[in-house]
């Protein structure tokens, strides 16, 4: 009796028999519970980078005022598409501020917009259900947000730095052509006008015709432009040992003018979007040199 006493209290004491069924139970949710997540975060990033895209922050914007999330701003203040938000820690932010601080009333909006556009959110993500299938369909949504969200702010940077050069360039434009017309004004007067201004603003315009971006047509036009500006050199005093009377400078200048509005409608032209460039081809190429080329 003593020995199965013994035996009894040797023998290891067995844990409760529910837990490895527990344990089954929570790896079989896990994928289901990962996958969820992984939608969820999926479809987060599909709306910030729709509803945040330079072309539907107007209709984000209309639509949080017209479902009373928020107010608009006042006159300026807190730039073209700053929001007022009501309570206590709300005030003027801009719609990314909005977005980041009110993620609820801004996903609700957003998915209001994309709604309204035929776009719900999240839709193909919700077709997979629950299980793997669930987690697989998140994933691959969370790659595919994440690389959309990487490629917007991509080319949302170039959209901009495409736009300050465009502004630029249409800024320098109009600067050399007001120099240049004052210059040509004085030179029918005066032989020997100061050329240095002049100077100045066209190489301040040929440096940026240099930096416009492709297609490669547009690019090849550009710098042909660059290089056939006006009045790289003083209008000449004298030709053939003869000093020019008023009526010879006003031909000479007559001819720059000519050269000069042609050549203001060519740098518009190159503002115009790459498609149109893409179908023109080599159309610009080789073209010769117009009237008052001689000057530069």
């Amino acid at each position: 009796m003593d020995e199965r006493r013994e035996s009894r209290a040797r023998r290891p004491r067995e844990g409760p028999r529910w837990k490895p069924v527990l344990l089954l139970g929570a790896l079989t949710l896990l994928p289901a519970t990962a996958g969820q997540a992984a939608a969820d975060t999926g479809r987060s990033d599909v709306r910030l980078v729709y509803c945040l895209a330079d072309e539907h922050r107007g209709d984000l914007g209309d639509a949080a005022v017209r479902l009373g999330v928020v107010r608009r701003a006042p006159g300026p203040v807190g730039g073209a598409d700053a929001v007022r938000v009501p309570g206590r820690k709300g005030g003027v932010m801009s719609l990314d501020d909005w977005a980041a601080k009110r993620p609820g009333d801004f996903e609700r909006v957003c998915d209001a917009v994309m709604a309204a556009a035929g776009d719900p959110p999240g839709a193909s993500a919700d077709k997979g259900g629950g299980g793997l299938g669930g987690f697989t369909d998140g994933a691959l949504l969370l790659a595919t947000g994440a690389v959309l969200t990487v490629l917007g702010q991509k080319t949302e940077r170039i959209s901009a730095e495409r736009r300050t050069h465009g502004r630029q360039l249409a800024a320098a434009v109009l600067e050399f052509r007001r120099i240049a017309w004052l210059y040509l004004a004085e030179y029918e007067q005066v032989a020997e006008t100061d050329h240095a201004e002049v100077s100045r603003a066209r190489e301040t315009l040929s440096g940026l015709l240099a930096l416009v971006p492709g297609p490669a047509p547009r690019r090849s036009a550009a710098r042909l432009l660059a290089g056939s500006l006006p009045l790289a050199d003083r209008l000449p005093r004298s030709r053939d040992g003869q000093l020019l009377q008023p009526h010879d400078r006003k031909s000479e200048a007559d001819a720059v003018r000519t050269t000069l509005e042609r050549q203001t409608r060519e740098v518009g032209d190159l503002l115009r979007p790459a498609p149109v460039w893409w179908l023109r081809g080599s159309r610009h190429s080789g073209r010769p040199t117009s009237a008052g080329g001689q000057h530069g």
